[in-house]
């Protein structure tokens, strides 16, 4: 096995304590056009799972002096997905988004940092298109109350919450109007495969990704029974048409990355024990990916070039070492990057995954950790490796 030790990699601090400072989830472009300016959030605390009073900062901090500016406060976010912001060209310059609470509904906000104007776009943004100013919507709030750590905290515990609902689901969202519509009901993918498993249970949906075409989006449908929770994968085109069923309940199904507009790279145990295989849309057919390169799970992403992945991996061993890899595709090589301890008190929903992601020129990764006294925001200069 080609491994090459972490001397390679530049690893910085991006951000400074005392105040933690994260962006949150992986595989999202969170740098501004120039590169200069990266999306984050920052609290006072990261002890404890948000509660509906806790609040955060939405910024951008400087890529040479670290300054972190404000711009706004939101009260829908998570430690593990951040406030899911995205940047968008919708013919406003270029703005980045960040869910927002708007009385007891949820919205995002769209604001540009060189003019300072904001608008409002009436759905919850957790993914973007790659190719048109359009995105897809989760009902965050809802999934407060059906798996807490990746929903956003508010106080409606006594709601009566459907179980499948038929008017929530994925919301297609359109950046230049701001209005948004039903894409897929719920409902919609728990009737289109019936089983013993989604029958008396709630069911959610996570985890949403539009391939490299803007053609595609891949989604994960889960179901919690009494003892565990179900997870199945689906994909459908953007008009809502071509609903399919990739992986059934049954498997343990987890993170995932388009390789291209047809290919899939997914951690599954769908092939047998659970590692990352690699599969084409609407074929079953699954090969091992990576010549056992690979952790069993963790975050993957594709460089912009598709030439490369980047994965990170839970803390392991008494160690409690959490790590960052690289994997050239053609060359089969694997480069570490590093390898970052996490205090035992980072565990379960307060725990900080890597959650690496790629800035759109390929020369760097950013990803959170609390390997030094705070939550901060990272940089990985890989210019060395990939050039």
């Amino acid at each position: 096995m080609a491994i090459v030790g972490g001397n390679m990699a530049k690893i910085s601090a991006l951000t400074q304590g005392p105040k933690h400072h994260f962006f949150g989830y992986y595989g999202v472009d969170a740098w501004d056009p120039e590169i200069q300016k990266h999306l984050a959030l920052e609290t006072d605390f990261d002890d404890h799972r948000p509660v509906a009073e806790d609040r955060a900062v939405v910024g951008l901090v400087d890529r040479k002096t670290g300054e972190f500016t404000p711009y706004a406060e939101t009260g829908a976010f998570n430690l593990q997905q951040g406030s899911m912001m995205h940047w968008i060209d919708a013919g406003f310059g270029a703005e980045f988004t960040y869910n927002d609470w708007e009385d007891d509904r949820l919205v995002s906000r769209a604001l540009n940092p060189e003019t300072g104007k904001g608008r409002t776009l009436n759905r919850a943004v957790a993914a973007i298109s790659p190719v048109a100013p359009v995105g897809v919507g989760l009902n965050f709030a809802r999934m407060a109350h059906c798996r807490a750590v990746v929903g956003y905290a508010n106080d409606w515990g006594g709601k009566e919450w459907v179980d499948k609902p038929e008017d929530d689901g994925l919301f297609a969202i359109d950046f230049e109007t701001g209005d948004s519509r039903l894409l897929l009901s719920t409902a919609e993918v728990i009737a289109a495969h019936p089983c013993e498993e989604t029958q008396a249970s709630r069911a959610w949906f996570n985890h949403v990704y539009y391939n490299t075409d803007g053609t595609r989006i891949l989604f994960l449908c889960r179901v919690r029974t009494p003892d565990k929770w179900h997870t199945s994968m689906w994909c459908v085109n953007v008009d809502g048409t071509e609903l399919e069923m990739l992986i059934p309940y049954g498997h343990h199904t987890s993170h995932f990355a388009w390789r291209d507009a047809q290919r899939i790279m997914i951690s599954t145990t769908v092939a047998g024990e659970m590692q990352f295989v690699e599969f084409v849309d609407r074929e079953k057919t699954f090969e091992p990916f990576g010549n056992g390169r690979f952790p069993r799970d963790g975050h993957n992403a594709f460089s912009p070039n598709r030439e490369w992945v980047v994965c990170d991996w839970y803390p392991k061993n008494e160690a409690r070492l959490a790590g960052l890899m690289l994997y050239h595709i053609e060359r089969d090589e694997k480069i570490l990057l590093g390898e970052f301890h996490h205090d035992e008190l980072y565990t379960s929903d307060i725990r900080c995954d890597l959650h690496p992601r790629w800035s759109r020129d390929g020369q760097t990764i950013t990803f959170d950790s609390v390997h030094g006294d705070t939550r901060q925001i990272y940089l990985v200069d890989v210019s060395d490796i990939v050039n």
